[in-house]
């Protein structure tokens, strides 16, 4: 387990989030993902780092969609009162959360930044996603993470 695991895990249980972590080969991809664990597209939630910017302020921001579906930027910007969102790059990622592309946990709360979540995952019983690291995973009701975090809903 790395830094960035141990950080999520740590964060699920100091907030009483029920949660089951799930070990397994490396996935990365939607099409990996749902190869190694089972899972359906809908019950995988994708999170991507967001560059955010509004009038005087540059910050960042998470945004949690179903694995079959696309990030809409314009939505993201209109839900989040921004002039601009764009997807963040690999180093902003790294530097503000210690994770790579493809081991962002839905979890604004955890590193300081709004979250919008895909109101479609609140549909599921339970959602997976990379915690930290491809080859670990976290299992939990949406409506846990929803109680958790009070996303915007996207």
């Amino acid at each position: 387990m790395n830094g960035a695991h141990e950080k999520i895990v740590e964060y699920l249980t100091a907030n009483g989030v029920a949660h089951r972590v799930i070990t397994h080969p490396p996935a990365g991809s939607a099409e990996e993902y749902h190869r190694v664990l089972g899972t359906s597209y809908e019950q995988q939630a994708k999170s991507i780092f967001l560059r955010v910017r509004r009038p005087g302020e540059k910050t960042y921001a998470i945004l949690v969609i179903q694995a079959q579906k696309r990030a809409d930027p314009e939505r993201a910007a209109a839900l989040l009162e921004a002039r601009e969102v764009k997807l963040a790059t690999r180093d902003h990622l790294r530097e503000r959360t210690g994770c790579d592309f493809g081991e962002l946990a839905p979890l604004g709360g955890l590193y300081g930044f709004p979250l919008l979540l895909d109101a479609d995952l609140l549909d599921e019983e339970e959602i997976y996603f990379n915690a930290g690291d491809l080859s670990t995973s976290v299992a939990l009701s949406p409506k846990s993470l929803q109680e958790l975090e009070n996303p915007l809903l996207y």
